[in-house]
């Protein structure tokens, strides 16, 4: 069990939880604008699928989502989450960057509720707090998948990082380079991506290291520009993206500059004949005017799932059942996969290597399908 239940426990009859009303809220703080406004609309997407068929069948009795725009700006964030409490929100679905995930986190603990990030991936994020829990594998499961594949299957000795400055390459990059070193590998260089004249030090190093892979580590605006370069320049090598990439449209826009590009994520089959993925496709097709779902469509469908089944009748009378319900989940199945945390509040899920052809996702991951 959770050690943040367990220590909740003991608090919970003095605890008075706020649906004793006719409506169950639950609070949707999403980057709508701002710098990170990529994530947003597909993660509102799949989280706006989700709580419209449970209001179509009105289960959980009652339920209501109300969104909210945090402006990619930590500060308004809070404001918003402040807000929704202050309106009766039971439970937050919120932090789609690891900046805005820390941000909102103290607002949460403040008022006793809980809040599921659909994709925040800093390491340590479930850790710091008892009411947190997350849809995404954190950076440094990523940041190792990645070297492993590089080093062990693709016998890449030399590998040179092309990094963007920030929590992003903070939290994976020690790992990544951790694994690296003791799978025999060896870091070819470590050069940022912008603002100034950062392509001439990159094609410099490709020059005078001629390292077998680089590694790409930041966001997709970021990876579509070093693709650019390295196409420029013809560079041979393995390319490894992180999972950024399937942010929004880049895949797309990167046309020829994806194509054989590796990437660490979630194995998810859009295509796929089993459900929930089916149907899941279906109605997100139905309700977007035919667009296919992306990663953050699934992970957004699948924190409201999360939420949904934490809230169902009998409703939660506390904090400590409240997040003993979130994490029971493990046999339910959602569309990333079973929906099940470990004693943190991290998913189980891991994501597997995959090699981008005609602008899809393949997975070619040596390890068994689990």
């Amino acid at each position: 069990m959770r050690r943040a239940i367990v220590g909740l426990l003991a608090l919970g009859t003095l605890f008075t939880w706020a649906c004793g009303g006719k409506k169950v809220i639950v609070g949707v703080v999403l980057p709508e604008s701002g710098i990170a406004k990529a994530y947003g609309p597909s993660l509102k997407a799949g989280i706006k699928l989700a709580f419209d068929e449970a209001v179509a069948k009105n289960s959980p009795k009652g339920i209501e989502a109300r969104y909210r725009d945090s402006m990619s700006n930590s500060e308004y964030a809070i404001k918003e989450a402040q807000e929704l409490f202050k309106g009766g929100a039971v439970l937050l679905i919120g932090g789609a960057t690891s900046e805005g995930a820390r941000a909102l986190i103290p607002e949460v603990e403040k008022t006793g509720r809980a809040i599921i990030s659909p994709s925040a991936t800093e390491p340590g994020l479930a850790a710091s707090s008892n009411h947190f829990f997350r849809m995404a594998p954190g950076d440094d499961v990523e940041g190792a998948v990645a070297a492993s594949f590089l080093v062990t299957h693709k016998k890449a000795g030399k590998i040179l990082i092309a990094f963007q400055k920030g929590l992003y390459a903070d939290g994976m990059l020690p790992v990544f380079k951790s694994e690296v070193a003791k799978l025999g590998g060896s870091i070819a260089g470590e050069l940022p991506i912008g603002p100034t004249d950062w392509d001439k030090a990159i094609v410099d190093a490709l020059t005078a290291q001629k390292p077998d892979a680089v590694f790409i580590c930041g966001y997709g605006e970021e990876i579509l520009a070093t693709l650019s370069l390295l196409r420029n320049n013809k560079f041979a090598g393995v390319v490894c993206a992180t999972s950024a990439i399937s942010t929004g449209d880049v895949v797309r826009r990167a046309g020829e500059l994806a194509e054989g590009v590796f990437v660490p994520t979630l194995r998810l089959d859009f295509a796929s004949s089993q459900e929930p993925m089916k149907s899941f496709v279906q109605k997100y097709k139905a309700a977007n005017r035919g667009a296919v779902p992306d990663l953050y469509a699934a992970l957004g469908y699948d924190a409201a799932t999360v939420a949904l089944h934490a809230l169902q009748d009998p409703q939660p009378k506390n904090t400590s059942e409240l997040l003993q319900r979130i994490m029971s989940q493990g046999d339910k199945q959602g569309v990333t996969g079973k929906l099940s945390f470990d004693a943190v509040g991290n998913t189980t899920h891991r994501p597997r290597m995959h090699v981008i052809k005609s602008g899809q996702f393949e997975d070619c991951d040596p390890s068994p399908a689990l």
